[in-house]
Formats: C-alpha cells, sequence, structure tokens
C-alpha cells in the first residue's frame, strides 16, 4: 500500500442525500480503500482499481475528475479525460497548461468554458490555442460552485504527514516581494496598485461561509508583493515536479522553507545575509493526529447553510526569531509574502487535492549599530480551527513558554521586529494561485520590542504582543496583492472577490517592567 493511500485511509464516505436538512442534494461518492478507484466512464461510479495514484504526475498535477452519477458538474464544465497522463507540462506561475491534444474533451476546450482536466488544472479558460496538435491553455480563478453544480462533501480522516510532497510554483502570483522603501519610479501601475493595497492595510480577501468579525491578517507591517510577469514569454518556464524534500524559495532578497517532520509542520523564513540585516525566523505548529472534518453539500449551484470544514489536532504553536542590523535603521526591511512551495496529496477515487499553503510578513525596526534582538516563545492551543455548522470556531491559549521571559539582544535605541504567518488548509481543485474549496486557516501576529542598552542603569524596558485569528469558508480564498497580480496576468479575467472575515481568539500585549518609565 502507498504512503499517499495510508494518508487518507477510509474516511471518504458515500453520502446519501439527508432528507429534511438540504432537501435532496446529490452526492459525492468519496469512498477510500484499499481498492480506491481513481476515475471513470460517464455513468459509472468509479472505473478500475488500485492504490492512490502517487506518480510523479499525479503528485505534481493533481488526480483525475471523477464521473459519477451522484456528481453533476456545471454546464460550461469541459471535462478532458486521462487525468494527470494527459497533462504534457504546465507554465511555473500553474496558470498555462499543455494538454495532449487527442485526450478524450480536449478538442471541446473553448474560450470562456470551465477546464477541468486534474484537480490543479481547473478554470475559466482565458486563453487557448493549438500547438503541434495539443491544448494549450491559460486559465484563470473560478468558484467552487463553478465546477460542481450537485455534489456533497465529506470527510472524517486523519492526515499522515509523512506523505504530504512539496510542490514548488516558481512564479506564483503575488509571491514576488520588493522592499517597501523600493523607488516608486521604478514601479509599474500593477505594482503601485499593490503597494496602495498594502498601505491601505487589505486583509486576506475571499467568499466564506459563517459569521465573523473582520480583522486585518497583517496589521500595519506589509510590504509590497508584485507579480514577475508573464511566464509565457519566458523560454522553458515549467511548473518542477513535486518532491518529497523540503524546498526553499528564493524570494528576492529573502528565503523561505515550509517544512514538515513527524508530528509538526513550520516556515522559516530568513533574510539573506548581505548588507546589514539579518533576520531568522521559525515559526511551527505541533501536532498530534492532524485530523480534517468536512461536510460540505452543495444544491442547484450554492453551498447550503451550515457547512463544516475544520481542522482539528493542534497542539501548540512557537516561534523563534533573530534580527541584527550592522547599520542601524538603514537596514530595516518590511515585506510580505506568499510561499510559492505548497504541501499537497492527491486523494484517490476524488477529484480533489489536499493542500497546504503558507504566507508571511516581517518588519524590522531596528536602532543603532550592530543591534540584535532575540526572542522566542511557545502557547498550546485546545480545540479545531475552522468551521463548525457554519459558524467560525477557534482554540483556546495558553502558555507553555512565555516569549517575554526570553527577548533579549543589544542596542543604543529602542529596537524591534514584528512578524506574522498564515497557514491554511484547503481540500478542492483549481489553479495553485487560486485554489477553491473548503477551507481553515490560522493567523499568528508576533511582535517584540528590546529596550535601549543606554537605558540600563534604570531599567532595561522589554514588551511583547500575540494576536491569533482564525478564518474559514468555502471558495477562492486569494490576497488582493494576488489578485493584482493575476489581472495584470489575464488582463481580460473577470472574478470578483469578497472581503475575508478573521475572528480573533487571543489579543495580548505585555511590558516589563511595570514602570512609568516602560510604559511611556
Amino acid at each position: 500500500m502507498s504512503r499517499g493511500l495510508r494518508a487518507l485511509r477510509p474516511g471518504w464516505v458515500l453520502s446519501a442525500p439527508r432528507p429534511g436538512r438540504w432537501g435532496a442534494p446529490l452526492a459525492i461518492a468519496l469512498l477510500l480503500t484499499t481498492t480506491a478507484a481513481c476515475g471513470g466512464a460517464p455513468g459509472r461510479a468509479h472505473e478500475g482499481s488500485g492504490p492512490a495514484d502517487t506518480s510523479e504526475a499525479a503528485l505534481t498535477y493533481g488526480t483525475r475528475p471523477v464521473r459519477d452519477p451522484s456528481i453533476t458538474y456545471q454546464p460550461d464544465v469541459v471535462i478532458v479525460e486521462g487525468g494527470p497522463r494527459a497533462i504534457r507540462s504546465a507554465s511555473s506561475d500553474g496558470l498555462t497548461w499543455t494538454i495532449d491534444g487527442k485526450a478524450r474533451g480536449a478538442q471541446d476546450v473553448r474560450l470562456g468554458k470551465v477546464l477541468y482536466a486534474t484537480s490543479r488544472a481547473v478554470g475559466r479558460v482565458q486563453e487557448v490555442r493549438r500547438v503541434h496538435g495539443d491544448v494549450v491553455a491559460t486559465l484563470g480563478p473560478v468558484e467552487f460552485t463553478e465546477v460542481f453544480r450537485d455534489a456533497h462533501l465529506t470527510l472524517d480522516q486523519d492526515i499522515d504527514d509523512g506523505a504530504l510532497h512539496y510542490l514548488e510554483i516558481p512564479d506564483l502570483p503575488g509571491a514576488v516581494t520588493v522592499s517597501a522603501d523600493a523607488p516608486t519610479d521604478a514601479a509599474t501601475e500593477a505594482e503601485k496598485g499593490a503597494a496602495k493595497d498594502a498601505a491601505r492595510d487589505v486583509p486576506t480577501t475571499a467568499r466564506t461561509i459563517g459569521q465573523t468579525s473582520v480583522r486585518a491578517a497583517h496589521s500595519g507591517r506589509v510590504g509590497i508583493v508584485v507579480a514577475r510577469g508573464p511566464v509565457r514569454a519566458a523560454a522553458g518556464g515549467t511548473l518542477p515536479p513535486a518532491r518529497s524534500s523540503s524546498v526553499t524559495a528564493d524570494l528576492g532578497d529573502w528565503n523561505a522553507q515550509p517544512y514538515r517532520s513527524p508530528g509538526a509542520f513550520g516556515l522559516k523564513f530568513n533574510h539573506k545575509a548581505a548588507a546589514g540585516l539579518k533576520v531568522f525566523v521559525d515559526f511551527s505548529l505541533k501536532t498530534e493526529k492532524l485530523h480534517i472534518r468536512s461536510d460540505v453539500p452543495i444544491s442547484g449551484g450554492r453551498v447550503a447553510d451550515g457547512a463544516t470544514f475544520a481542522v482539528e489536532g493542534i497542539k501548540s504553536v512557537a516561534i523563534s526569531i533573530a534580527a541584527g542590523a550592522a547599520n542601524g535603521v538603514i537596514d530595516n526591511s518590511k515585506i510580505r509574502a506568499e510561499v510559492p512551495v505548497q504541501m499537497t496529496l492527491p486523494i484517490a477515487g476524488t477529484p480533489f487535492a489536499f493542500n497546504i499553503s503558507w504566507k508571511f510578513s516581517v518588519a524590522t525596526a531596528l536602532g543603532g549599530n550592530n543591534t540584535t534582538v532575540t526572542a522566542s516563545g511557545e502557547w498550546g492551543l485546545d480545540g479545531a480551527i475552522g468551521m463548525v455548522n457554519g459558524s467560525i470556531v477557534t482554540p483556546k491559549l495558553s502558555v507553555i513558554k512565555s516569549i517575554m521571559d526570553s527577548v533579549t539582544g543589544v542596542s543604543v535605541g529602542v529596537s524591534g521586529i514584528a512578524t506574522a504567518v498564515e497557514f491554511k488548509v484547503q481540500v478542492g481543485v483549481g489553479v495553485p494561485a487560486a485554489f477553491a474549496g473548503p477551507y481553515a486557516k490560522l493567523v499568528m501576529d508576533f511582535g517584540v520590542t528590546n529596550g535601549s542598552a543606554l537605558g540600563a542603569p534604570l531599567t532595561r524596558c522589554v514588551g511583547a504582543t500575540l494576536d491569533g485569528k482564525v478564518g474559514g469558508g468555502v471558495g477562492v480564498s486569494v490576497s488582493a496583492v494576488a489578485m493584482a497580480a493575476l489581472k495584470k496576468l489575464l488582463p481580460t479575467m473577470k472574478f470578483q472577490l469578497l472581503q475575508e472575515s478573521l475572528t480573533p481568539f487571543v489579543h495580548r500585549q505585555q511590558t516589563l517592567p511595570d514602570v512609568p518609565l516602560c510604559k511611556s
């Protein structure tokens, strides 16, 4: 049995309609057994048997669509048969897909239709052409309900972190960062627009379900995120194969590395050891039987009220921060980035992929030459994140290791660093930049300050802030800056997003010692 199949053992079930609750929506047959199916022909629930498809093509491009009587696709969805074997290549931004022109359904791909070739090659066709008999299609975002008219997504399943693979999207729209202080005369209009969005403190946007309160995801601590430009113009820019080992993404002056280990998920990011600034952050989530619980009925192209998608098993969150500046304030930097590396797992016998994605932001405020700041802390989390019966659920937080006890460093002026990390889990379909389906996310904001060494004879002041927020919904979860990048790449795209709401579950702020000098 493959590792991928062990990761998702029976738990996707054949859902029968529930009379009196949602009427009679059709159900997605999501049956995983040791002989899980991998697709099928029209009119048959599943065709063929065997373990989950963990081939390089499936891990990179996703699984094939499912032909099942219990699933009704929208009328403008064009299904291409053959699954990942029909994919010749994908561009390094994940938007342009080259498909075997002989695959069944390929000749039906038209401008404006929704192409569905694999779980990662799903989107509304923005451009299509024939090249040497193959079909080359550029895809834009689609809503979950623009693909499925009637379906029922249910899941009650542990996730094996060892089965996840890393998928790098080198030119993920919106991922490239530049300094917030970059000269504006060198910026394009799209870049200036992204900068304005960042300056206005635009939160992540999405279509969501549930009653929540609006909070900005990275309040006051964002830089500029821009697109690199159409990958189609670059020679040989293709999506690299998925891999089992971690990937370090190059983000201008920064690096980011998502990672997994038994019982833990994390993101390391650092400013490259150049010029005078050095920053290293390690954010981690400790887990115990990471578990996904989902109940999302779709009927008539609408998600029914009371949907559930929750992530359970996150036991704690920890962070370690180290920063230094050789030249004081002139070395400071502010950035915001969407990490172009996702953790993924195809789900056999279903039209979906399991996906984990990351975002982060950093702002340094280091004063004085040869300044350093270090800090670390860990907090327990008790409870699920996401949405249950249409409402956002949040965990309870407890202190395992106080970050206040660890703040240290050397500075002739007051110095600090602020960072935020977003961890998002999603099951669905779509291009990497605009994945569609039920999701849950955890956003943690941290800030630490270290007082001036000149004040040490009197007292040295230290401070810390902690904010935690949870989001969840069903649909496309995309940031405003990523949407700006997509619009630049796809000028004919017509897709609107609603503002996402995040529900806060903790806000703590402390300054020590508790004396008037520090409070001022």
